[in-house]
């Protein structure tokens, strides 16, 4: 009877031992499926988040947005917080969407978009016509003044086209398209150091990254700044009191400069923006990839100069050589009032031969152009300097094409609809 009461407590105790497997294996089954479901739903969340952020930024581009402000909302998916501020020349877009405990980002910058009226050629109506001279090619929509625009030749050289123009005519006004002023404002701070104590101080270092969800980096110095090897990117500016110089070994990714003066020495590759107040000389055979940015706001003060010493204060103040190419936009603003002033012959931004645009000029002031635009060129008057004579409002060998990207953003103009320029990090 013994033998046969032990195997009974065996037997029981091997099918309570197979009763706990099963039941572990059941609740671990269980347990996965809640698991597995609960990711499920997170992960469709945020899903939904980061489609909702990307909508919020799209439908943003078609409202006025006042930069500066942060917009806080609840909806049903979560608490929505959206940021609205310029970067150089391009307005910075954030949204944030807030899910429980986790949070969903994504960053833009956008510009205002090309439509069928945008200028490709923009000339201020002073009663002065257009004259083509060369090998000078006006392609889209030329805005040009009352006395519209002839062929004309310097030194013998003729214009060599079979028509005046590629495109449609429109007549101009006595201004160039408004920008808008919030931007300016915007420059004008820069220029005046906000950045310096709104920022993140830092110091330069040779690999320096900062992303675009984060806040700014800034890099001061009361002295030259001179970058040589420093590998920099992101959401940070580099700022000097005096000057900026960028060396070919540099690699700048978004990156903004800011200093009276910014020299891009021979050979710079890179992706950045810069802003000025007195000086901007880009050496030859660069490559500034888009969007990439180079603004003079234009604070020197012009003085009555004497006709002797005239040649020596025609050098223009922003100059782009030879064999480089700027993917975005160029701008030379001043905002002197005194008519005079702005019909000068010296010429403010100088576009030499070979100088390709693909983007944007916008020359509130004299300009010698030579190079190639891809895109739109706004200028108040040209000035073309050949053989010792100085001729007002010719172009020389000068050509306008239509932007050859679809959806390019540009240039902050006023009463304008938005587009994206670059999805940021």
């Amino acid at each position: 009877m013994r033998f046969f009461s032990k195997i009974k407590a065996q037997a029981m105790q091997f099918a309570i031992l197979i009763s706990v497997l099963v039941a572990l294996l059941l609740g671990a089954f269980l347990l996965l499926t809640h698991v597995h479901s609960f990711f499920r739903i997170k992960s469709k969340e945020l899903v939904q988040a980061f489609e909702q952020s990307n909508t919020r930024i799209f439908e943003s581009l078609n409202n006025d947005v006042v930069t500066g402000d942060t917009i806080v909302s609840v909806q049903n998916l979560g608490t929505i917080k959206e940021i609205s501020g310029y970067h150089g020349a391009w307005l910075k877009q954030y949204t944030e969407i807030s899910v429980h405990d986790r949070k969903v980002s994504r960053v833009a910058f956008t510009g205002v978009k090309i439509s069928e009226t945008t200028p490709n050629l923009y000339l201020e109506d002073a009663n002065s016509p257009l004259v083509v001279v060369g090998s000078t090619r006006l392609e889209g929509n030329s805005y040009l003044p009352k006395l519209g625009i002839k062929a004309g030749n310097i030194s013998g050289n003729y214009y060599q086209g079979s028509a005046l123009h590629y495109g449609r005519v429109i007549e101009s006004k006595t201004v160039l398209p408004e920008l808008k002023p919030e931007w300016l404002t915007y420059l004008e701070g820069l220029a005046q150091g906000i950045l310096i104590d709104t920022g993140e101080p830092i110091a330069k270092q040779k690999e320096l990254k900062n992303s675009f969800h984060d806040p700014v980096y800034v890099i001061y110095d009361t002295n030259p700044v001179f970058l040589e090897d420093e590998k920099i990117t992101g959401n940070i500016v580099i700022q000097s009191k005096t000057k900026i110089v960028v060396g070919p070994q540099t690699e700048l990714t978004d990156v903004v400069l800011i200093a009276p003066e910014i020299i891009i020495k021979n050979g710079v590759n890179g992706r950045f923006q810069g802003v000025a107040t007195k000086k901007i000389k880009i050496g030859k055979r660069c490559h500034l990839s888009y969007p990439s940015a180079m603004i003079l706001l234009d604070q020197n003060i012009a003085y009555s100069i004497p006709q002797n010493d005239q040649q020596q204060n025609d050098k223009p103040d922003f100059i782009i050589e030879e064999g480089t190419i700027i993917e975005g936009v160029v701008v030379y603003l001043n905002k002197s009032k005194d008519k005079k002033e702005k019909r000068r012959l010296k010429p403010n931004l100088k576009i030499a031969a070979n100088v390709g645009v693909i983007g944007e000029v916008y020359c509130q002031g004299n300009i010698d152009f030579q190079g190639e635009v891809q895109g739109a060129l706004y200028s108040r008057q040209y000035i073309t300097r050949q053989s010792g004579s100085v001729y007002l409002n010719h172009i020389y060998n000068g050509k306008i094409l239509i932007n050859p990207v679809v959806d390019y953003a540009g240039l902050p103009f006023a009463n304008s609809k938005n587009t994206i320029a670059k999805w940021l990090y």
